[in-house]
């Protein structure tokens, strides 16, 4: 008795209402080829999304602005906690010992830790445009390829 693939077989495609089971399978390579002293069939044009086609349109989002303004914010915030915290303090740091107002020690803090992120961030943002970029270009060859 032959067996009929289940929908939920990922090996098997779903067979349609018209199938018959036991009917041989089709050679698709020899519906693709034209018949002795016929044209090739035209290629089939695919239909593409035209809006991939476009550039992104360059312009400042709202999370950028976002962004701004809570940077604003904080930047006003350590400046209060500067102007507050003006004792002297004592710091060692490979072997220097120096000493600095308390804020402006965690201002130079704040700067090297947005400074590293910024580097980091700057990393990631190289290798995603590079991704971008090769990406585009072999959906470039891809439609090409197909038209």
């Amino acid at each position: 008795m032959a067996r009929t693939p289940e929908p939920s077989d990922p090996h098997q495609p779903a067979a349609s209402p018209g199938d018959d089971p036991q009917a041989p399978a089709r050679d698709a390579s020899a519906a693709d080829r034209p018949a002795a002293g016929r044209a090739p069939a035209p290629r089939r044009q695919v239909a593409t999304d035209p809006a991939l086609d476009e550039h992104p349109k360059q312009g400042v989002s709202g999370a950028m602005w976002t962004a701004l303004i809570l940077g604003l914010l904080i930047l006003v915030l350590l400046l209060v906690f500067i102007l507050q915290n003006n004792v002297p303090a004592e710091f060692n740091y490979l072997g220097w010992q120096f000493s600095l107002p308390l804020g402006v020690a965690m201002l130079l803090a704040a700067v090297a830790g947005a400074l590293i992120m910024g580097l980091v961030g700057s990393v990631r943002l190289f290798r995603l445009g590079h991704r971008v970029r090769r990406l585009e270009k072999e959906r470039a060859d891809i439609k090409r390829a197909l038209s």
